[in-house]
């Protein structure tokens, strides 16, 4: 029997045990704990319920509470007006040059130019970061609801793509956050992820 510290009668428990409870347990007394022997968390344990605000249920605390229907239309109104620059460039010279042969090259250049900044900003530098411009000036991310870790180039790319079919199609996806339990979109269920506030 172990003598604990400062003298006094040993603490019921186990053996050589100091708090009681169980062995490898914390916090004490609960059923299972927190962690198996040798320090490792149990899958999908979560020692803060269901996140900052309680919204949803996920499988580990959110570092940030899922972003609402307004947020999320100005970061896209946002990143929309920025890809849109060189696309409105290029039709104002177009119709400047309506006499010219080559008349639609503006044009072309500036859809070309537009593309690119959506590739830049809503691919890679959201599929990097996690936040486009829009994200950004908005203070949300997008984040993945298995890891809340960024979602990488692929995801975000795949993620971007359905969007576009998604709201081009149906209308309904940009409205579907206003009603949906974790402020999802189709394409945000589609890769799994969640935008949230930084």
């Amino acid at each position: 029997m172990t003598t604990p510290p400062y003298g006094g009668p040993t603490p019921p428990g186990q053996p050589n045990q100091y708090p009681p409870g169980q062995p490898n347990q914390y916090p004490p007394g609960q059923p299972g704990g927190g962690f198996q022997p040798g320090g490792q968390i149990q899958p999908g344990y979560n020692p803060y319920g269901q996140g900052p605000s309680g919204q949803g249920n996920f499988r580990y605390a959110l570092p940030g509470d899922p972003v609402g229907f307004t947020t999320r239309v100005g970061a896209s109104l946002i990143d929309g007006f920025v890809q849109g620059i060189p696309a409105g460039i290029g039709l104002i010279v177009t119709i400047a040059m309506h006499t010219s042969d080559a008349a639609g090259a503006p044009l072309s250049l500036g859809f070309l130019g537009s593309f690119v900044i959506w590739f830049l900003n809503r691919v890679i530098q959201q599929g990097r970061t996690g936040q486009s411009l829009g994200k950004k000036i908005t203070g949300s991310r997008v984040i993945s609801i298995e890891t809340g870790e960024r979602i990488g180039f692929g995801a975000n790319l795949g993620r971007e793509i359905c969007a576009y079919f998604f709201n081009y199609l149906c209308f309904i996806n940009l409205l579907w956050p206003l009603w949906d339990e974790k402020q999802q979109t189709w394409h945000d269920k589609v890769v799994n992820d969640i935008v949230v506030s930084t």
